[in-house]
């Protein structure tokens, strides 16, 4: 488990066990017996990603908090590089994402700097973690339970409304492990109500390019041409994500 693994030691690890079938409970019962710092919480059913994250949340004792998907992992230096960045000058820190498909590794070094609430209303340049006062999460409510997706995006965006500008650290700390599939998640149902809650809730502080690069967004999802008629009108930050998708339609794929 990549938090036991890393290099800072003042750390808590808060475990969510959301409605497991399997022996996961088990097993989380018996690591809480091998560290002190683990706290495991079950869910008889599943209440989903948000509703899990908020109970952490409320949970953490630490001042400062991030978080980890269960399916992913952080590098050894995660907790330390945040600790040794940490300025009051700025409301959080985030990393970029490393993406691991089979044996490729590839490091999304994208939004590297300060990153404003500006910034994020075209493009989640966080991704999917922030690093950040625990009280301040708080202090937003955490995670809107009733998204079906794009969550983490809506809360780094009242985050940043709330708290103010951030900064995104140069090194990937952060390994999202993604299986090969032929189902696209962009194109997944719960994609495209998350992106519709997205937009009905946060589009009165939009401009009118921003808007124009939602529907941008809008077409991604539902695996369309993204009309160039569009693209000329929208923020230059959804260029270079409609033009590969647009190749990609081009190609079939």
């Amino acid at each position: 488990m990549s938090v036991l693994n890393q290099d800072y030691a003042n750390w808590q690890l808060i475990i969510v066990n959301d409605g497991s079938s399997d022996d996961t409970k088990a097993y989380l019962d018996d690591l809480v017996q091998t560290d002190s710092r683990i706290v495991v919480f079950h869910n008889d059913t599943p209440l989903g990603a948000c509703a899990a994250r908020n109970l952490a949340i409320e949970a953490a004792k630490g001042e400062f908090i991030t978080g980890l998907d269960d399916d992913d992992e952080f590098t050894t230096e995660r907790l330390s590089y945040f600790i040794a960045n940490w300025s009051d000058d700025y409301s959080s820190l985030c990393t970029p994402v490393t993406v691991c498909k089979n044996e490729k590794h590839t490091a999304h070094n994208y939004f590297i700097g300060e990153l404003t609430f500006e910034d994020l209303l075209v493009v989640n340049k966080v991704g999917n973690q922030l690093f950040c006062k625990t009280s301040d999460l708080r202090a937003i409510n955490g995670f809107d339970v009733s998204f079906k997706a794009w969550q983490d995006y809506d809360t780094w965006l009242r985050f940043f409304h709330n708290f103010g500008t951030g900064l995104k650290l140069e090194r990937s700390t952060y390994l999202q492990f993604e299986e090969q599939s032929s189902v696209s998640i962009t194109r997944s149902p719960n994609r495209l109500i998350g992106f519709q809650q997205f937009f009905a809730k946060h589009s009165h502080v939009m401009s009118k390019k921003q808007k124009n690069a939602m529907l941008c967004w809008k077409a991604i999802i539902l695996g369309k041409w993204v009309p160039l008629r569009l693209l000329i009108k929208s923020h230059c930050d959804i260029y270079k994500y409609s033009i590969l998708h647009n190749i990609k339609v081009l190609l079939g794929k």
